[in-house]
């Protein structure tokens, strides 16, 4: 259960990022988030009256210099608890690359361990020639070389959370809906965000304003499919998502924010 957790977690972290389908407004210029800053989360799963303490999520960000090039990079870590390995191993790490200004995706990886499976897949986001090429390998598919063409307002999943954090959702209306495109599993995802209100939330005995949105998610082994998350990010400038419940088969998941750092 701890696998499901941590990548719902890690997915619906990453899933708000885009505003509209204009090319010239699928990648956003920066105005919020600083170099070297990083924020935690805790992640807790409830069954009924059940709740396990399952993990943690943590994301970093850092400007780097390659070939007279600045880049952002951004890192994004999953673990299980020490104490439930014996139950169920997890350790995620994900890894992207994008320009500084605007924020194009570059470069996407991710090694993933849940007990007895692995994952690995890589992205290098070829924009002069309108092709993704991918590398994908796991415990149930060979090492596969792939290429795929480019969407033109889409982002790897890491690059997508930084991204949005960018959008202006004072602009928003009630109800409004915001088409998201991800690359999930080697293909394009067409999903969608629903803006409902700003609204004061309690999380662990403290108030925050945030903004409210729902998110469409795909039908599977582990989501319900529909409107099936609940997430609420900061009003302020840093725009952090600081609450997340998301409805899985059996139970739900909980995303709760813990800790930020910044330069």
């Amino acid at each position: 259960m701890l696998k499901l957790v941590l990548k719902i977690i890690i997915f619906f972290s990453l899933l708000i990022f885009f505003e509209g389908i204009n090319y010239s407004q699928c990648y956003y210029k920066n105005k919020v988030f600083k170099s070297k800053e990083r924020f935690e989360y805790v992640v807790t799963y409830k069954l009924g009256f059940i709740t396990i303490n399952a993990g943690y999520v943590t994301f970093s960000v850092d400007c780097i210099i390659i070939n007279n090039i600045p880049y952002y990079k951004y890192e994004s870590t999953g673990s299980s608890n020490p104490s439930y390995d014996w139950i169920f191993k997890v350790r995620e790490n994900y890894v992207a690359y994008s320009h500084c200004n605007p924020l194009i995706p570059v470069y996407y990886k991710r090694n993933s361990i849940e007990g007895s499976y692995f994952a690995k897949e890589e992205y290098k986001f070829i924009h002069n020639k309108n092709k993704v090429y991918s590398i994908i390998h796991n415990s149930n598919k060979k090492l596969t070389y792939d290429t795929i063409t480019l969407h033109k307002c889409g982002y790897d999943l890491l690059t997508a959370i930084y991204a949005f954090r960018n959008i202006s959702f004072d602009s928003l209306k009630e109800n409004q809906i915001i088409p998201i495109t991800v690359i999930i599993d080697n293909k394009w995802e067409n999903l969608y965000v629903r803006f409902l209100r700003k609204e004061q939330i309690k999380v662990k005995e403290k108030e925050y304003s945030t903004y409210h949105l729902k998110v469409k998610v795909v039908e599977g082994t582990i989501f319900k499919g529909g409107e099936a998350a609940d997430v609420y990010v900061l009003t302020n400038n840093q725009r952090i998502p600081i609450y997340v419940e998301a409805e899985i088969l059996v139970g739900k998941v909980i995303l709760y924010f813990q800790n930020y750092y910044s330069p």
